[in-house]
């Protein structure tokens, strides 16, 4: 069982760590509105990763896969979506493309916390963007969740890459559910590593002309992931 664990996790990570829409959509998302909404669309990410892998354990994905109707609507639905993203970082790149972008605001000083405290104040005060504090919580991780959702050739890899891993002793039922507990946890600590490497970058990623070289790229490939999905692609 351990050397078909092992053979499960390296190919598992080949795939997670890979760039596609999740990675690019966080990227996105951290520069528009910074940490916490990148943060936030990781948690709706894997939430929907999650719907699928309950999916693939269910058999309702293996149903999306033999129908070619439901594959289709939902993959034409998810390209959609996409190039909705990305028309709406175009746009915002377009319509700042010659303006200053908002100003980083400072959080308010954690109770208790002030300058006799001893802590620094990057450990005390906290920053975001004017779009991140426009922008509620769930409207970052209702990005991460529907491109997941709509996301039908991940539920159509899922239900073809976890069979090709059987797990002595376990029926296939038990065993699904162990490489898809496997598979979510490493895909929530690639996600942490990169929460955690856009924290590094932070100061970088806060300045107005990256900010909208981010929106303006990720607005591009996120249009032509659309259009490649579309297309079958």
């Amino acid at each position: 069982m351990t050397q078909v664990l092992l053979a499960f996790v390296g190919a598992s990570l080949v795939i997670i760590v890979s760039p596609g829409p999740d990675t690019l959509l966080v990227l996105r998302n951290a520069a528009a509105g910074g940490r916490r909404a990148a943060a936030w669309t990781t948690a709706g990410i894997l939430a929907g990763n999650l719907a699928w892998q309950a999916a693939v354990v269910a058999g309702l994905a293996a149903l999306v896969r033999s129908s070619e109707t439901a594959y289709d609507v939902l993959r034409y639905l998810g390209a959609a979506y996409l190039v909705y993203l990305g028309v709406r970082s175009l746009a915002g790149w377009w319509r700042l493309r010659d303006a200053r972008l908002p100003a980083l605001v400072p959080e308010p000083l954690a109770p208790g916390a002030g300058p006799g405290t001893g802590a620094s104040q990057d450990a005390v005060v906290g920053r975001r963007t004017a779009e991140e504090a426009a922008h509620p919580w769930w409207s970052w991780a209702q990005q991460g969740l529907v491109t997941n959702l709509l996301n039908a050739k991940l539920g159509a890899f899922l239900v073809a890459f976890f069979p090709q891993f059987v797990l002595p002793g376990l029926s296939r039922t038990v065993g699904t559910l162990v490489l898809a507990a496997v598979f979510l946890t490493l895909a929530a600590a690639w996600f942490a590593v990169l929460l955690l490497a856009l924290g590094r970058l932070g100061p970088w990623i806060s300045r107005p002309r990256v900010r909208r070289t981010i929106g303006g790229l990720s607005g591009l490939v996120l249009v032509a992931m659309g259009a490649l999905v579309a297309l079958g692609h």
